[in-house]
């Protein structure tokens, strides 16, 4: 359902429901986690198995598409008409203003706010999922050729104005394309799923209790997936720019923190990345982009941390990453994560390379001057000895 969900995924949901299958042979009982669940990819596939799953990420509107995602059609039965709420001058136009007039972003601001003590949770998801796609669409002009970067309005005459009816006929319109289109979706959904807005350096879950884990972490790359929900984010009332404590807390941020991430341990591939990017002699490698991958390299560590902490003896763990390159150094993210599981008490099964012929991180043309090989995408599979 990529259409109802345009958001990066490291896996596609075919994909990812053959991967539990082949990894069913884990310990009986116990549950399926993806930590960096994203829109939720993981924990519907699990679902259409019959599986017990959980889905944890840091990012809310992650958190709420993937909900929707997990909704059953008998829930789905039971939604009723979209109504149009009160307009008001009272509300501030809060975060959404950098791409939207103020009476604009006023409407949408009232569209989530008014009756939401009255909204169920399916209700309130649908209403939000129905405002991301309306958001998406009309500031479509704020991304360049890198979807996942967007950009604000520079002065006052960028900033998107609609008559307000017709942004209502939007919302209402984009609401029920999606209800239709969930509906389509006949597919049975046995499995239970659980899901939490949290840390993957802090799973809200107990020890021991994992059977199978399937996710794709974020990558070391220029990328920043706190921009690229800069919208979806504002549609929440979270200004990115303004207060950046969830980009700043996403594993991958472009941003550093005050404090400096030091892993107790490291792997030999994390060490020698972390040396080549310190030694480049192209401006601020030994200052800020060293202390980028330092901080991708701990919270990579914390993660692969609890999940070993939560996994079953046996557990499997399956992990789609993709190499990227700083300058000319190859971030070999395949060979770091193996290393930091192998730390943590994992053993690998299988590694698996696939090309990419075309990435995220390529369409950055300033490091396209830089002489690198292809880039490639690894399915590692792992099991837990611990």
């Amino acid at each position: 359902m990529a259409d109802v969900f345009p958001y990066y995924a490291g896996f596609s949901f075919r994909w990812a429901m053959a991967e539990l299958e082949h990894g069913l042979s884990g310990p009986d009982g116990g549950w399926v986690l993806d930590p960096w669940n994203g829109s939720g990819t993981t924990t519907r596939a699990a679902q259409q198995l019959g599986l017990r799953s959980v889905g944890i990420d840091l990012n809310p509107a992650a958190s709420v598409v993937a909900a929707l995602r997990s909704q059953t059609q008998d829930a789905m039965a039971e939604v009723g008409k979209l109504e149009l709420p009160e307009q008001s001058t009272d509300l501030p136009p809060g975060p959404l203003r950098y791409w939207f007039k103020d009476e604009v972003s006023r409407r949408l601001v009232q569209w989530l706010s008014q009756g939401n003590q009255k909204l169920d949770a399916l209700d309130r998801q649908l209403k939000i999922v129905a405002l991301f796609r309306t958001v998406r669409r009309l500031t479509s002009s704020f991304q360049g050729s890198n979807p996942t970067w967007v950009r604000r309005s520079r002065k006052e005459s960028d900033r998107i104005g609609l008559p307000l009816e017709s942004l209502d006929e939007l919302i209402v319109s984009e609401h029920k394309w999606l209800l239709d289109r969930l509906r389509s979706d006949e597919a049975e959904r046995t499995g239970s799923v659980r899901l939490a807005t949290a840390s993957a350096a802090r799973l809200p879950i107990p020890d021991d209790s994992i059977s199978m884990i399937l996710t794709s972490p974020p990558y070391l790359t220029r990328i920043d997936y706190g921009v690229a929900y800069a919208r979806e984010l504002a549609v929440l009332g979270i200004d990115i720019w303004g207060e950046s404590t969830i980009r700043l807390d996403l594993m991958g941020t472009t941003l550093t923190r005050v404090k400096k991430s030091q892993p107790a341990a490291m792997s030999t591939a994390a060490r020698d990345l972390l040396v080549n990017v310190s030694a480049h002699s192209s401006k601020a490698s030994h200052s800020y982009y060293s202390q980028q991958a330092h901080q991708y390299v701990a919270d990579l560590g914390l993660g692969l941390g609890e999940i070993s902490r939560v996994s079953r003896p046996g557990a499997f763990l399956t992990l789609v990453v993709q190499d990227s390159y700083y300058k000319d150094v190859h971030v070999r993210l395949a060979d770091i994560c193996i290393g930091e599981a192998e730390l943590r008490g994992w053993k690998m099964i299988e590694r698996i390379p696939f090309s990419v012929r075309r990435s995220l991180v390529s369409l950055n043309s300033a490091a396209q001057s830089y002489k690198k090989q292809a880039v490639v995408e690894s399915v590692i599979r792992l099991q837990f000895d611990g």
